[in-house]
């Protein structure tokens, strides 16, 4: 009969093991939404800066005609 290593039980390492893969897993999910909200308010600051350069062309040109 095998005497099982005192220091690495293999219930641990297992757990140990699924503990990396699962902080992994959330390390991104975070990281992605992190990117996905950032995207999303550039996206918007973008839209909005457009939008008020294009009302401000607009009102340098409508005087002149």
């Amino acid at each position: 009969m095998d005497t099982p290593d005192p220091n690495m039980p293999d219930l641990l390492w297992g757990a140990g093991l699924i503990g990396l893969v699962i902080g992994l897993v959330i390390y991104l999910a975070v990281l992605g939404l992190m990117l996905w909200i950032g995207y999303l308010i550039i996206k918007a600051a973008v839209r909005n800066g457009l939008r008020d350069h294009t009302m401000w062309l607009e009102g340098r040109r409508s005087p002149l005609r």
